[in-house]
């Protein structure tokens, strides 16, 4: 197999990633600043993609453009499959809210996508730092570093992953790209079997049976 080949297949593991990485909630509704994140929250989980985008507007227009609303707007586009439109609205909420985890993690996965690895690498890299890492920093971390070869820190990363979640198919899935990349074909085979197994029909699983099928047994 090709390695661009072999990238498609592996940016589908990590595409898939990002739409598992997308915020939730439960809510009521009384037009608070409090309840219309809740009920913007609950919509986006509930896939009223036009809910969730009329009441973050609202939200943005009688309380400003918050961190909460910037990052939930990107995840509306997101969900919408406007990678352009999430990434310029993401872009300009890392400049104005730097220190913001979410925001940060959000660019740096759609960065990743565009196949700007070391840009991500370079946006994610002042979390590294921080004593509390958002949920998903680990695999995402470890998913970068693998990408721009940095594999003694992505095996770090993700072997800390998988002991916090040991049947993660996203987080075997990289951990099988990390094994390939240090040449354990047999290791990698059967991290994407088990990944295999426990993902849900999808795409995840349909590129985890490709690289099953082109992995050396």
């Amino acid at each position: 197999m090709t390695s661009d080949i072999r990238k498609t297949l592996a940016g589908g593991i990590f595409s898939l990633g990002l739409a598992l990485t997308l915020a939730a909630c439960q809510t009521t509704y009384s037009g608070n600043l409090s309840n219309l994140e809740i009920e913007s929250r609950t919509a986006l989980k509930d896939g009223h993609l036009e809910l969730a985008y009329r009441l973050t507007s609202l939200l943005v227009a009688r309380f400003g453009p918050s961190p909460f609303a910037l990052n939930q707007m990107a995840l509306i586009q997101t969900r919408r499959k406007n990678t352009e439109a999430a990434f310029r609205i993401l872009s300009q909420a890392h400049r104005l809210y730097p220190s913001e985890a979410a925001i940060t993690q959000n660019l740096a996965k759609i960065e990743l996508t565009r196949g700007a690895t070391e840009a991500a690498r370079h946006i994610l890299h002042p979390l590294v730092s921080g004593k509390r890492w958002p949920e998903g920093f680990r695999t995402l971390m470890g998913r970068i570093d693998i990408e721009t070869g940095h594999l003694a820190e992505a095996s770090i990363f993700l072997h800390e992953a998988l002991a916090r979640h040991p049947d993660n198919p996203l987080v075997l899935a990289n951990m099988g790209l990390l094994n390939e990349r240090l040449g354990r074909s047999k290791k990698a085979r059967r991290d994407f079997q088990k990944a295999e197994a426990l993902a849900p029909d999808g795409p995840l699983r349909s590129h985890l049976l490709a690289l099953i099928r082109t992995t050396v047994p």
